[in-house]
């Protein structure tokens, strides 16, 4: 199988833009980089794709991406081997062959000269005409599909962002390795990336404060009713309260040991002014 020919984004950011994946149809117009058969790969969102000068590349409807170089999902798939030694549209041929054969052309010591130089050709007894190399040149470079929209290409990869985990508190380079992965990387080129990057950091700072603002709030309500149940008094210290109920999940949802802290003593804080209150009450009723 061909591979288109460039460096994994990883290793080459910035230096190198790795070969469009999305071309219109009109840049596929050679006949043979035509697809002429496709084989979906079994739990996976990919295909196999045939191409009429007997090429291989991976397509993904989902994302409307075509990539020559085996996905990382497919790389560990024992049946891929089996699924690209057998394509189906030379299956049918042959089987077509095989049926409207009389025999005829082996006795008379005939051959079509085309099957057989491509024959030939593929056992590597000869090699391509310079029209047939020059054609096959011309196709190496993409696999044939149809422009996505560039608003829909952004939203895919908004959606990777978001899904991958890439914080709007880091940088483009330290969040990298979560994203390069995935296909919808290759969606955009080097400079698009980092644009929607920092429209994407901006973005999600403000919901993120208010996501973790949020979860404190619901942390330090589980925490308090833990507390409640605990019946702890004013003379208890946080080191016994902790060794007693560090395990609990309530306890855990507050990650933070100074937070932690900060809750039990305003609690114990609350109980002591309850109890000062209580104590004046009665005096006052004497």
């Amino acid at each position: 199988m061909l591979r288109a020919e460039r460096k994994s984004p990883a290793r080459d950011e910035g230096h190198k833009e790795p070969p469009p994946i999305l071309v219109t149809g009109e840049d596929s117009a050679a006949k043979g980089s035509r697809p002429v058969a496709s084989t979906p790969v079994p739990g996976s969102p990919w295909c196999v794709v045939w191409t009429g000068d007997d090429r291989v590349f991976f397509f993904n409807p989902t994302m409307q991406l075509s990539v020559w170089e085996k996905p990382v999902d497919l790389e560990h798939r024992g049946d891929l081997n089996r699924i690209l030694e057998d394509p189906p549209h030379k299956r049918k041929l042959e089987a077509a062959a095989a049926e409207h054969s009389d025999g005829s052309g082996s006795e008379d010591g005939l051959e079509d000269p085309n099957v057989k130089t491509k024959r030939n050709r593929t056992e590597g007894l000869v090699s391509p005409g310079p029209e047939e190399a020059e054609r096959e040149d011309k196709g190496t470079g993409t696999p044939p599909q149809i422009l996505l929209p560039l608003e829909e290409r952004v939203t895919h990869f908004r959606d990777m962002l978001l899904e991958r985990g890439v914080s709007a508190f880091s940088t483009w380079e330290k969040e990298l390795h979560k994203v390069v992965f995935d296909p919808r990387y290759l969606l955009l080129n080097s400079e698009e990336r980092k644009q929607i990057f920092e429209q994407f950091v901006k973005t999600r700072i403000k919901e993120e404060y208010k996501e973790k603002k949020s979860k404190l709030l619901l942390a330090k309500e589980e925490f308090r009713k833990l507390l409640e149940e605990s019946k702890v008094s004013p003379r208890t210290t946080f080191k016994e309260f902790a060794e007693k109920y560090g395990r609990d999940q309530r306890f855990r949802l507050v990650q933070k040991r100074k937070d932690q802290e900060h809750f039990f003593n305003q609690f114990i804080l609350t109980l002591k002014k309850r109890d000062k209150e209580n104590r004046l009450r009665l005096r006052k009723m004497r």
